[in-house]
Order: C-alpha cells, then sequence, then structure tokens
C-alpha cells in the first residue's frame, strides 16, 4: 500500500506536498505559560492584542501579556498561512497538542480557503500543562485517544489527526510525561503515523537529547520516523552531530524568527539564526541533510505580521537565500525543505 499524508481534509499523495513547515501553531493556547510577574504594563485579558504604542513591550516580553499565548481568529489563520503557496510552502503541520486551542474545525476551513495542506497532531503537552480530569487517564487510555484522533476524528469530528505530537517533555521527564510518552509511542506503532517530540530546549548541552532519543528507542518506536523538535539550542553542544547520527532520527530546528532573545522564566538564551544557518551547514557537509527539518513554531501573536512579527514564510523567504549564499547546495535544500517531509510524514501500515 502507497503511504498517504493525512491531511485535515483527507488522504492525500504525498508527491503534491511541496516544501513542508513541520513544527507550527495556527490555533491554540499556551496560558500555562502566562507570567506577568508584577509587570504594571502585562494585559490580563486573553482577548487583548498588541497596539503599535505597546508592541514593543509584547515583544520583549512574550509570555506577560495574556492575550499573546492566544491564537484563535480564523480570519488570521487564512491570512497568515495564505502567504506560503506563492514560497512553494504547500504542506504545514499544526502541533497544538489536545486540549490546547487546536481548533480541528478552523484547521479545515484554513486548508480550504489557502489551498495549504495541514495536517493536525494529536498528543500530550507538558505536565504542566494537564488538567486535572487527565492526571489519572492510564497510559492505555492517553493511547486510545491519540489513535481515535488519528483513526476516527478529532474533537467530535470526522477531521482525523495525521501525526502524534507534539509530545512534551520537561527535564526531568515528569511522571505524567513518561506516561504520555510510552501511550505516544503505542499510538505511533499503532497507526503508523510519525512522533514528533517537544523536547526540552532549554537545557544546557545536548545530553538530554540523546538521553531521550535512547528512551523512546527503548519504548519500540522507529526512529527512522522520530522527529526531535527544539534542537535550537542543543546544537551549540560540540557532540550535536554525533548524536545525530548516532540516534538515527530526525533533528528539528524549529525556532526561527522567534521574537524574543531571552526566556527569563529558565535562564536561556535563543540561538541566533548564524548559528542555526551554520549549524545546517554543518550537517549538510556531514552527510546528514536527511536527518534535517525546519520550522518556526509559531505560538505567540507577535510571530505572526499582522502584529510586526516575521510569519510562516521567514524560513524561505530568508533563510533559504542566505543558505545558498553560504554555499548550500539546491539538492540539499530540497533534500531538506522538502524530500525529508515526503518521507517521514505520511501515513504508513503499521508493522505486524
Amino acid at each position: 500500500m502507497t503511504a498517504k499524508l493525512r491531511t485535515v481534509l483527507g488522504d492525500v499523495d504525498p508527491a503534491g506536498m511541496g516544501a513542508t513547515l513541520p513544527h507550527e501553531h495556527i490555533f491554540g493556547d499556551v496560558e500555562m505559560y502566562w507570567y506577568p510577574g508584577g509587570d504594571p504594563r502585562a494585559e490580563s485579558d486573553p482577548d487583548s492584542v498588541p497596539r503599535l504604542d505597546n508592541l514593543w513591550h509584547w515583544r520583549e516580553n512574550p509570555v506577560a501579556n495574556r492575550g499573546n499565548l492566544h491564537m484563535g481568529d480564523e480570519r488570521d489563520g487564512i491570512d497568515e498561512v495564505g502567504v506560503l503557496p506563492e514560497l512553494g510552502v504547500r504542506t504545514l503541520v499544526n502541533l497544538s497538542p489536545i486540549g490546547m486551542g487546536r481548533n480541528a474545525a478552523g484547521l479545515r476551513q484554513v486548508s480550504e480557503a489557502t489551498g495549504v495542506h495541514i495536517v493536525a497532531g494529536s498528543a500530550y503537552y507538558v505536565a504542566e500543562s494537564w488538567p486535572e480530569e487527565r492526571r489519572s487517564m492510564t497510559e492505555t487510555q492517553l493511547a486510545e485517544e491519540i489513535v481515535h484522533e488519528i483513526t476516527v476524528g478529532m474533537e467530535g469530528t470526522g477531521i482525523r489527526a495525521g501525526i502524534v505530537g507534539e509530545v512534551g517533555l520537561s527535564w526531568p521527564l515528569d511522571p505524567l510525561e513518561e506516561r504520555s510518552l510510552a501511550a505516544s509511542v503505542r499510538a505511533h506503532r499503532e497507526t503508523g503515523a510519525a512522533l514528533s517530540i517537544h523536547n526540552p530546549y532549554y537545557v544546557p548541552g545536548a545530553g538530554p537529547l540523546r538521553e531521550i532519543g535512547k528512551r523512546i528507542a527503548g519504548l519500540g518506536a522507529d526512529m527512522s520516523r522520530v522527529i526531535m523538535g527544539h534542537c535550537d539550542g542543543f546544537a551549540r553542544d560540540p557532540e550535536f552531530l554525533d548524536i545525530v547520527a548516532e540516534l538515527g532520527c530526525y533533528v528539528e530546528l524549529d525556532l526561527f524568527g522567534y521574537s524574543s532573545g531571552y526566556e527569563a522564566e529558565v535562564d536561556f538564551v535563543y540561538p541566533s539564526d548564524e548559528l542555526r544557518v551554520n549549524t545546517i551547514l554543518a550537517l549538510i557537509e556531514a552527510g546528514l541533510a536527511d536527518r534535517l527539518l525546519l520550522s518556526h513554531d509559531i505560538c505567540f501573536k507577535t510571530s505572526r505580521q499582522k502584529f510586526g512579527g516575521s510569519g510562516y514564510g521567514y524560513i524561505h523567504r530568508v533563510i533559504v537565500p542566505w543558505l545558498r549564499r553560504k554555499g548550500a547546495g539546491d539538492d540539499a535544500l530540497q533534500q531538506i525543505l522538502v524530500r525529508n517531509a515526503q518521507t517521514v510524514l505520511p501515513i504508513v501500515e503499521p508493522a505486524a
């Protein structure tokens, strides 16, 4: 049986995917991160939007203003995603987890309006985000819910998810996250869907990437169909290339265009785009272009073009020309931007 890409409009031939953004959010909320911290300028209204006179504050303090953590406007979703086809981007993966504002019907509406294939994720985020009623769910119950969303439909609709993710992990892993990870691997094995991981990007060094990768492999995942997200920070470690080769999974640099360089809550400085570009070039040189995916992980209003952000087109407008000027060849870029997603994202026949 030929593998098919499972989108919110149905299964399609992977040959028509074009370039793909494998880690984005069109709709969703990350209310768990709201932290006004006593800042008198912080806005508490979840429906608030930035204005020209306070946009600087929203960008400098992305989690202080509550409205920045909520993206639910369907017209905005259509407008923002609508810029992609002219850039050659025909597929986008929406990795908003279960219970965090994913809006299955809205995703279908955006796909119909823009012509962009949208793959929806199904998974549970980090333990801190779990509501009380989910904390008692067993591994089997968690796995069954993900499988149902991929094979039957999400949120009481017939709109099916097409990937297990993003699976939220902290460091060290919370017991709830251990249970969720085991359930996610079970769902990945049972459905033949790829597995996408939210890694604890803020941890110094790439050691957690290796340890989490080994844990996923030990649970029985097909590592050739695992995407390790948020590897931007890990790429600072001199061992990063060796770990990528060792694990045999896909690694994702997916924080391009992020509006704040410093995250005070975890004392983490985001890598520059220059570091990301140099990491991409190093992976190409090491023969690992077939292990790499690129995306933006847009989850704040201030990352959207409407509110002064770079939007979903930043990689193809800015980063791809930069890579070409630095010597990246057409075949390597086609591998990273098109062929890798065509290989890892389609649903495959589950192993017997």
